[in-house]
């Protein structure tokens, strides 16, 4: 055989190869072949606007506070998109739950305001800060930074920027000026290309109070990002990679180092954590189906709630607390806990599930 032969032979059974792996990657990644079996716990509905996207509690308050804002309109661009206004609002908690309904507290500034994930930071005096990705139209992202008053109702403080936040998704503070946020794509190349070829190139940046500056690349879809109830760990979701980061954290710097990957078995969305430490993860069980409900509200997308929780011997499980087909609710990017109930938030209805979980803490 001639060596042109050989060599195109071996082209052809790298390229072979590669394929497969293609394949078998993306297979996974989207869970083409899983099956939905429903798990179900004992819900109700609260109304919301549409897209109650991220939740946060404060727990030693009992308020929520949800981000919601009309995806689709701002998918759909146009001049209602340019005028598109987001909210935050807030639910009482302490109120009897069959009382339960939305306050709007969105501040009066940023004055465009399409609010995406939140973080709650509260420091050792009990003074509180609502840290919010907002996507303003015709600028750049940004995570604002609201005062928090008694009454849960928030004022502008401050506003950070970068060209290192260029597609954020969610943001965790871990101080009163400081802040973690993902970037669930990369810039320079098509995001629908990103998401097909599921390429590792999203980030974690780090905001010491002063810059903008990589705590972690190398992620696929990075999405939501919480903190240990000590800060001394960072956890973010890698939606397209069905992982959870686990990443120790330097107190002093703010650098990262990366402990354990945590595999979850679904595209993970946002994350809470809980008081003794475990995890509450929304998250899409079948991510293609997701995309079509994106385009389509006709088209159902299968909702879970994941429990991840860590015993004595740092060994991590995961547990499916809620499993849902659609019907129900589609698309759920967030499961906040409180006590013996759940909130749980989709990406495009205008609805809240609150549900019932184990020892919710």
């Amino acid at each position: 055989m001639s060596l042109w032969k050989k060599g195109l032979g071996l082209v052809l059974a790298v390229l072979i190869i590669a394929l497969l792996s293609f394949a078998i990657r993306f297979s996974r990644a989207t869970s083409l072949f899983s099956t939905i079996e429903e798990v179900d716990a004992d819900c109700r509905l609260i109304e919301a606007p549409p897209g109650p996207e991220d939740i946060v509690i404060d727990r030693a308050r009992g308020f929520a506070y949800v981000s919601a804002t009309d995806r689709r309109v701002l998918m759909a661009g146009g001049a209602d998109s340019a005028s598109l206004r987001g909210g935050i609002y807030l639910i009482d908690l302490n109120a009897p739950p069959e009382e339960w309904v939305l306050v709007p507290v969105t501040p009066a500034s940023p004055e465009s305001f399409r609010p995406h994930g939140l973080g709650l930071f509260i420091d050792e005096e009990g003074t509180r800060s609502l840290f919010v990705v907002n996507h303003p139209a015709g600028g750049p992202d940004e995570v604002v930074i609201l005062d928090v008053d008694e009454r849960g109702r928030l004022s502008h403080r401050r506003t950070v920027s970068d060209p290192l936040m260029a597609n954020l998704n969610d943001v965790q503070p871990v101080g009163v000026d400081l802040f973690y946020a993902t970037n669930d794509h990369a810039v320079g190349t098509s995001e629908a290309l990103q998401d097909f070829l599921m390429l590792d190139r999203t980030t974690l940046v780090y905001f010491d109070g002063t810059q903008v500056q990589i705590a972690a690349g190398g992620l696929t879809y990075a999405n939501g990002v919480n903190a240990s109830s000590d800060g001394k760990e960072i956890y973010v979701a890698e939606t397209l990679d069905h992982a959870l980061r686990v990443y120790r954290r330097n107190l002093d710097s703010g650098a990262l180092e990366l402990t354990e990957v945590v595999k979850l078995g679904t595209s993970a969305d946002n994350i809470d954590v809980l008081k003794n430490g475990d995890l509450l993860i929304g998250a899409h069980p079948k991510i293609l189906e997701f995309a079509d409900h994106a385009q389509d509200p006709d088209v159902l997308s299968p909702s879970q709630v994941i429990r991840v929780t860590r015993n004595e011997a740092r060994d991590w499980s995961v547990q499916t607390l809620y499993l849902d087909k659609g019907d129900e609710v589609s698309g759920v990017a967030v499961a906040a806990g409180y006590r013996d109930v759940m909130l749980l938030g989709p990406v495009f209805q205008p609805r809240v599930m609150v549900c019932s979980q184990s020892s919710g803490r």
